[in-house]
């Protein structure tokens, strides 16, 4: 799987299943507080959020493939992912993250992008580890990111935390 995209992030990017994402605010409420709401979606192998300070507007991959092509790029972070059978994922900047998740509780069918929908489906079910690796360019104003997902057969063993990674 790779998958291209572009996005203005509005301070945060976020990479989320659809799946998990109703089921989760079909019995919790949106948490405005930032980074504290999205924290236990994280926590959960929900959501995948990158701080992106430096630049709102991104250029990214989402791949199951290997890191030896691409050069220049920093290990950020890595987390849980968990993909449901016939799951989609999704790209998301911060602001229609929240209106997916305030107003339409979690439900992302019920909003109407603003930009274009960036999904990803067709994915191997189970939990994953997303490794977030990223770069700036300076003749760029893009932030370049690398979404890497490898699957694994068992959530692996790492603590819960308590920020989301900067870039």
């Amino acid at each position: 799987m790779k998958k291209k995209f572009e996005k203005d992030t509005s301070g945060v990017l976020l990479i989320c299943s659809k799946k998990g994402l109703k089921k989760y605010f079909s019995n919790n409420t949106f948490d405005y507080n930032y980074p504290d709401g999205i924290i236990p979606l994280i926590n959960n192998g929900l959501v995948i959020a990158l701080t992106t300070e430096s630049s709102e507007d991104i250029k990214g991959e989402l791949i199951d493939l290997s890191m030896n092509d691409y050069k220049g790029y920093k290990l950020y972070g890595e987390q849980n992912f968990f993909i449901e059978e016939e799951d989609e994922i999704y790209v998301l900047s911060h602001s229609e993250f929240t209106q997916i998740c305030s107003n339409h509780h979690g439900d992302i069918d019920a909003f109407s992008f603003w930009d274009k929908k960036i999904m990803v489906d067709n994915l191997r079910a189970g939990w994953a580890i997303a490794f977030t690796h990223c770069k700036m360019r300076s003749d760029s104003m893009y932030l370049r990111t690398i979404i890497q997902l490898i699957y694994t057969k068992e959530r692996f063993p790492y603590p819960e935390v308590s920020a989301i990674p900067r870039f």
